[in-house]
């Protein structure tokens, strides 16, 4: 059973009639809707509120009402036109055991939304079809590899108006004015989240329920915190994928624990010097993804950082078909890292390296598959080349395309 809820800003909703049988659907509609026939002929449930709101708000109007539709299944949140954010919405349903608690839905294409990001790093796949999840920066906002000027401009904005300094989380400060005080906590102690772009998502009906019997109460403080500012809806609406559950990350979980006391240790070498240059690799790990997403204010003739010239090098001796096979190859990498094929994924991502040194996210990946698979010392090796450019790149042998048979784990 999939409980489908709408809100509807105005949008023709006849994509309602082609969704399965199994499918409840229930419309928030507000003001901007007035005058636009809902010309559907399967039974829905409207629900018309007062004013103009965003998505979010229309959400959130149905997180205040008893859940209904029992404990199994998902619900889907999707605006009024979901078909122009995921066109295949309709095949997607269909797949609906492959889902995970809290599913992005998405398929936009970076380029349509912000175009810095590449598509190889932000695609995810639920069996032969892809999903658009994009990972930012919870103190910026700035997605991995782009720059969305428009969350720079937010940010700078939230942080005048409530005075925040550089050292304070704005995130943070955010979720604390909506009442989600444990959320926050959370938050502070992470540095990468998800959001769905397109705010079209699934959570488990289960874990909708669980949720609104424990965060109902605030509902009424998340919604006047809202209205304080037209820029809290666009923030707020950063959140929802982590709001449900899904995890945050963290960049040093990899970082060694140590076994003994330092101050038992030798002063001249209190940690092993494979854990050193560990921590090290690590470090350089979270400068780059720092510096992937540079401040708009410099100068449009600055000089380009070391990275960009080493990727520019990397990729213009390559002709068009080598560069079209190398990014395939890094996505085919990516995926099967993603579903867990890690022996896969190891070698497609050393044949896109074999094909051009400097490619930062097939040796990404080639990393944390060997660290996955126990191969700490290998992984270790490809951390610290994350940042040097020398080296030659050699021919490679393509590797047959499996991803479209691999599904993702439960």
């Amino acid at each position: 059973m999939l409980n489908i809820v709408v809100a509807r800003r105005g949008e023709e909703l006849r994509w309602i009639d082609d969704l399965p049988e199994h499918c409840a659907v229930t419309v928030y509609s507000d003001d901007t809707s007035l005058g636009v026939a809902l010309d559907v002929t399967r039974p829905v449930e409207l629900v018309r509120l007062p004013g103009m709101h965003e998505v979010g708000e229309l959400y959130l109007a149905h997180l205040a009402r008893p859940v209904t539709g029992g404990t199994t299944g998902h619900t889907v949140f999707t605006p009024g036109d979901p078909l122009a954010v995921c066109p295949d919405f309709l095949a997607l349903l269909e797949a609906a055991d492959l889902w995970e608690a809290v599913q992005p839905l998405t398929q936009t294409r970076p380029s349509e939304t912000s175009p810095n990001i590449p598509l190889a790093e932000t695609r995810d796949w639920l069996a032969d079809l892809p999903v658009s999840p994009v990972r930012f920066d919870l103190r910026s906002w700035a997605p991995l590899g782009g720059f969305d000027r428009t969350l720079y401009r937010l940010r700078e904005r939230y942080r005048q108006a409530h005075g925040l300094s550089t050292a304070q989380h704005p995130a943070v400060h955010f979720l604390q004015g909506c009442h989600l005080d444990a959320l926050a906590r959370t938050v502070a102690e992470h540095d990468l989240g998800v959001r769905d772009s397109g705010l079209l998502f699934a959570v488990q009906q289960s874990r909708l329920v669980a949720w609104q019997s424990e965060h109902g109460p605030v509902l009424p403080q998340v919604a006047q915190w809202l209205r304080q500012d037209p820029a809290h809806p666009r923030i707020w609406d950063q959140f929802w994928l982590h709001l449900f559950g899904l995890p945050l990350v963290r960049l040093d979980t990899l970082t060694p624990v140590p076994t003994a006391d330092p101050a038992d240790a030798d002063l001249h070498d209190p940690w092993p010097e494979e854990d050193f240059s560990l921590s090290r690799a690590l470090a350089t790990i979270d400068d780059t993804l720092a510096r992937l997403a540079p401040p708009p204010l410099s100068p449009p003739r600055s000089r380009p950082s070391a990275l960009q010239i080493a990727r520019a090098a990397a990729t213009s001796r390559l002709t068009r078909a080598e560069r079209k096979e190398l990014e395939e190859l890094s996505e085919r990498a990516a995926q099967a890292f993603r579903a867990g094929d890690l022996q896969y994924a190891v070698a497609c991502a050393r044949l896109a390296l074999q094909q051009a040194e400097q490619h930062t996210a097939s040796r990404f990946t080639l990393a944390m598959a060997l660290a996955a698979l126990g191969q700490r010392e290998q992984a270790l090796e490809q951390f610290e080349q994350l940042l040097q450019t020398d080296g030659s790149a050699a021919n490679g042998v393509r590797v047959p395309d499996r991803t479209a048979t691999l599904s993702r784990t439960q």
